[in-house]
């Protein structure tokens, strides 16, 4: 891994300045601005009017999101025609306009042969962005970056797995990465090698997990040139998961010495605390002759996905509330990262494309007199200008090179769409780089976001937010939430509430059954002669009771009916 400290001057252990991050932010935009050839601009403005204009926005997502998905020809154009119907945007070129119409209008007719080029069409606009997984393609391009003194982080995408077949194959293809020559740097996912992980049952999970990671790290060690493994991050509730089977598996003697990398989210509070731990465990286990550890730290890109997750459950969501939130906590995490105890065990990588927290970890590194520790990481193919200006100011650049299969399209439309989805938020920098100009109103308002950022980077909450929604009061309705499994708090009192062996009292008489049935029917009587207040103090009444024993139920439901937890 390179040195991403800028050579030009280093004033070590002092006060960043964010003055002087503003005017290398500002110096980064100008030189990535000069970088850009003609095609990147008219591209770059191609793509900003889609995103501007909310009609663009929804066709680019609807064409990405369902055309290419649909494998028959037929239902794809059928798809097609609605979609441009319903979304016919001004931001298009007149060119692009007449060929879209004109497909929509003839692709019902000969889907067969329209169908293929709307498919190359569009995937020709995102070339660069996902890399062919074959090779001579993919091999061109890994000699063409390493030419430029650029380096790769390569992900192999694929669907979501639900099968341990699936899971065998998607393990096949990292193999496959980290036993190439030309591939030193290779991402993934717990949950793109292992089937159907639950947080419930943790120590099975994990113990699955570490089983996976030590033929990975095992095959990374054994390669020519030694492979750099980074586990990736999705879910919130992989995070858990996910760091206790790295550190698991690398503490072990044939892994202690192995060099490893995980991502943190920044988005996510959690993260504050799981850096905490993954430091200290670094340090300790350097100090018995082990690798370093990186800790990419990324803003994250699930938000949509967690609110949906959160409202279905009755919780708060697990991530921060807003944008500037988020923006806190990531300089937040980055100084943390960089304290000087932690300067021989923990690097860094800064994964970003917002030229103000790429100039604010460099200065930070700079404050820090952390030389080395820190690796500036973009996304291949997004604002390929910018990440020559940066690559130009530093000296070293790491790629996260996303690489799909011909067969595997879906999921590189998955990636590409999850990609647009994040990328084009309001508040998102790149959204507003398109047409970002030093001195424009808009660059006042980003410099403004940053600042505030940083003001706010010491006093950023750090608790979780993933909590139960407070109970609604007595004229309004709530289901109960969901018992959050990833809350190490629950899994303990559900398996405290179902360890001990139920006492049960075994019927085996009429008369007991008698009285059983007298007492249902007195129960009855007097319900039935309560009015509808009263019914719902007793409905109420009894809830709190399950909330109070929800766990109890849970084993007396296993008991009864033979269901797992």
């Amino acid at each position: 891994m390179g040195n991403a400290v800028r050579a030009d001057h280093t004033v070590p252990h002092r006060e960043a300045s964010v003055d002087d991050a503003v005017a290398l932010a500002r110096r980064l935009l100008l030189a990535g601005e000069a970088e850009l050839t003609a095609s990147e601009r008219r591209r770059r403005e191609r793509l900003g009017r889609l995103i501007a204009d909310p009609d663009g926005r929804e066709l680019l997502f609807a064409l990405t999101d369902q055309v290419l998905r649909i494998d028959d020809h037929r239902r794809a154009a059928s798809r097609f025609s609605s979609i441009v119907g319903r979304h016919s945007s001004n931001a298009l070129g007149p060119i692009d306009r007449l060929l879209l119409r004109a497909g929509a209008l003839v692709a019902p007719w000969l889907p067969r042969i329209v169908m293929p080029l709307v498919t190359r069409r569009i995937v020709a606009e995102t070339r660069g962005v996902v890399l062919p997984a074959d090779d001579p393609a993919f091999a061109r391009h890994v000699r063409k970056r390493a030419e430029q003194g650029v380096r790769l982080n390569v992900n192999p995408l694929g669907e979501a797995i639900l099968s341990d077949a699936e899971a065998d194959e998607r393990l096949a293809m990292v193999l496959e990465r980290i036993v190439r020559p030309d591939v030193d740097y290779v991402s993934l996912k717990i949950t793109s090698v292992v089937a159907n992980l639950d947080p419930f049952a943790f120590e099975q999970s994990v113990d699955r997990i570490a089983d996976r990671l030590r033929t990975v790290y095992r095959a990374a060690t054994n390669a020519d040139p030694v492979t750099f493994v980074n586990l990736d991050m999705e879910e919130y509730r992989d995070l858990e998961l996910s760091l206790a089977s790295f550190m698991r598996v690398l503490d072990e003697d044939e892994f202690v010495g192995v060099d490893a990398g995980i991502v943190l989210q920044a988005y996510i509070p959690d993260s504050h605390e799981a850096l905490e731990r993954l430091g200290a465990w670094a340090v300790a286990r350097r100090a018995r002759g082990g690798g370093h550890v990186k800790v990419r730290l990324v803003k994250g890109a699930n938000l949509a996905m967690e609110r949906v997750e959160s409202e279905l459950h009755g919780w708060e969501q697990a991530p921060y509330a807003t944008k500037a939130e988020v923006d806190a906590s990531f300089k937040a995490m980055l100084e943390s990262a960089l304290r000087p105890e932690w300067d021989d065990a923990v690097r860094i990588g800064v994964a970003s494309h917002n030229v103000f927290d790429i100039a604010w970890a460099l200065e930070v590194a700079d404050a820090a007199g952390a030389h080395g520790r820190v690796d500036l990481e973009m996304l291949e193919g997004m604002a390929p200008a910018q990440a020559r200006a940066v690559l130009a100011e530093v000296g070293d650049l790491l790629l996260y090179a996303p690489v799909v299969a011909r067969e595997d399209i879906d999921a590189s439309i998955a990636y590409l769409s999850r990609r647009l989805d994040e990328n084009t938020q309001p508040e998102n920098f790149l959204r507003a780089s398109f047409d970002l100009v030093v001195d424009s109103p808009a660059w006042s308002e980003q410099e403004r976001r940053f600042r505030t950022a940083v003001a706010e980077r010491r006093t950023i909450g750090r608790e979780r937010r993933r909590t139960p929604l407070p109970q609604a009061d007595a004229t309004t309705f709530r289901n109960e939430p969901y018992s959050d499994v990833t809350d190490p708090a629950v899994r303990d009192a559900t398996e405290a509430a179902t360890m001990p062996e139920p006492e049960l009292v075994a019927v085996t008489d009429t008369d007991s059954i008698d009285r059983a049935v007298g007492r249902a029917a007195d129960g009855l009587a007097r319900w039935s002669r309560l009015d509808d207040d009263e019914r719902r103090r007793v409905v109420r009444a009894a809830a709190a009771v399950m909330r109070r024993r929800r766990f109890e139920t849970v084993r007396v439901m296993a008991d009864e009916t033979g269901k797992t937890m």
